[in-house]
C-alpha cells in the first residue's frame, strides 16, 4: 500500500482524505481486458468456481447475503490472489461499503461504524493483505479486496452488490510532480465518476457519502484567490478535479452527502464546527471526527442531498473566522450535526 502523505501550509493546512494512486492507462486496459475469477469456498458445501466477463452478469455474481461464512477469491490482472473475507450479517440493519478502507481517514470510518453497531459494514479496498495486517475485519467487518476506484464500473457494481450506502473515502495523493495532474484526474473527478455510475449499475445503493475538501467550489465562492485554494489546488489541480466529481455525484439521482473537511490532522484539540456549503477557507480537523461525520451521514436519515463543511474550533487562520449563521459549534452533540 502507499502511505498518506499530509500536506501542512501556513494560511490553509490541507492533506488528502485517502492513498489512492492512478495506475497508468496501459495496465488499466490491460486489467479491462481480463475476466475475472471467483472461487467460494463454503464451509457447508464443495468447493465451486465460476468466470466473470468484464459484462457484470449477475449469474457470476456470488451473493453475500445471508449468515453463511464464506471465502471468496478474486484472482484478476491487478492481483495473484484476493479473498472475500465475510461474516454474518443482520438482515435488520442496512449494509454500508467504505471504499478506500485502508486510507488514514476510511480506517476510521469503518471503526465508528463499527463501533456504532447500527449497520453491516464492508471494508473494502484494493490490497486485502493490508486489510488483514490492519486489522480491520473486527467487530463483525467484512473485509471485501479488490475494490478500486480505477477499476472498470462492471466490477465496482459487483462489489456494490447488496450495499445500502456507500462511502467513497479516497483522494489523490501528492507524488511525482509531472503526475499530479493526472492522478487527481483519475482518483478524484474519473473515479468518483466511477463510482457513481457503478452505485447506479448495481441499483440497490440508496445513498453514497463522498469526502471531499473545503475550497473544492472556491472559484465560483470568490476565494480562488485566497492563499488555502491556491496552494492546495496547486497541486494536481485537486480541487477543480474534485468539484466535478461532486457535481456528477449531486446529479446522479441517488440521495448523497458531500463532507468536506478542513486540513486534515491526527489530534483534536477543538470541538467540532459545522458549516454550510463553501462557508470556510481555512482551519483544520482531527481525522476522528472527520469519520465520525461521515459514518453518521451514511445512517442519519437527515443527512441528505446537501454538503456540510467541518473544522474544529480554534484552528482558523489569523484574521479568519467562520461564524453564525455560517458555521455553527455542535461539538459532540450528533443529533446537532445535520440540522
Amino acid at each position: 500500500g502507499r502511505a498518506e502523505q499530509k500536506m501542512s501550509f501556513v494560511t490553509h493546512q490541507t492533506s488528502f482524505p485517502n492513498a489512492f494512486v492512478a495506475k497508468p492507462a496501459a495496465q488499466k486496459k490491460r486489467q479491462q481486458q481480463k475476466r475475472v475469477k471467483v472461487v467460494k469456498v463454503s464451509a457447508s458445501s464443495p468447493s465451486s468456481s465460476s468466470e466473470l466477463d468484464d459484462d457484470g452478469s449477475n449469474q457470476a455474481l456470488l451473493s453475500r447475503r445471508g449468515f453463511a461464512v464464506s471465502l471468496t477469491v478474486l484472482a484478476a490482472s491487478f492481483h495473484s490472489q484476493n479473498e472475500n473475507v465475510s461474516h454474518a450479517r443482520n438482515s435488520s440493519l442496512p449494509t454500508v461499503l467504505v471504499i478506500g478502507s485502508t486510507g488514514q481517514t476510511g480506517k476510521l470510518v469503518v471503526a465508528s461504524l463499527a463501533n456504532a453497531n447500527d449497520a453491516n459494514v464492508i471494508a473494502g479496498c484494493r490490497s486485502l493483505e493490508k486489510a488483514k495486517k490492519m486489522k480491520l475485519d473486527q467487530n463483525g467487518v467484512e473485509l471485501l479486496g479488490g475494490v478500486d476506484v480505477t477499476d472498470t464500473t462492471e466490477n465496482l457494481a459487483l462489489a456494490m452488490a447488496g450495499a445500502d450506502v456507500v462511502v467513497i473515502a479516497t483522494g489523490f495523493v501528492p507524488g511525482n510532480p509531472f503526475k499530479m495532474n493526472a492522478a487527481a484526474h483519475e482518483v478524484d473527478n474519473e473515479g468518483v465518476v466511477n463510482c457513481v455510475n457503478a452505485a447506479k449499475k448495481a441499483g440497490n445503493v440508496k445513498k453514497i457519502v463522498l469526502i471531499s475538501s473545503i475550497l473544492t467550489n472556491g472559484r465560483a465562492a470568490g476565494l480562488a484567490d485566497s492563499p488555502g485554494f491556491k496552494i492546495t489546488n496547486a497541486f494536481g489541480s485537486v480541487l477543480d478535479e474534485k468539484l466535478v466529481g461532486e457535481n456528477y455525484l449531486r446529479n446522479s439521482g441517488i440521495d448523497w452527502v458531500i463532507v468536506r473537511p478542513a486540513g486534515l490532522k491526527n489530534d483534536q484539540s477543538g470541538s467540532l464546527i459545522v458549516g454550510q456549503e463553501d462557508a470556510m477557507a481555512s482551519g483544520e480537523i482531527d481525522r476522528r471526527l472527520v469519520a465520525q461525520v461521515m459514518a453518521k451521514a451514511a445512517l442519519d436519515d437527515k443527512a441528505k442531498n446537501k454538503v456540510y463543511e467541518i473544522a474544529e474550533e480554534g484552528s482558523y487562520s489569523n484574521g479568519y473566522d467562520c461564524g453564525a449563521p455560517k458555521c455553527q459549534i455542535v461539538g459532540s452533540d450528533s443529533s446537532k450535526w445535520f440540522s
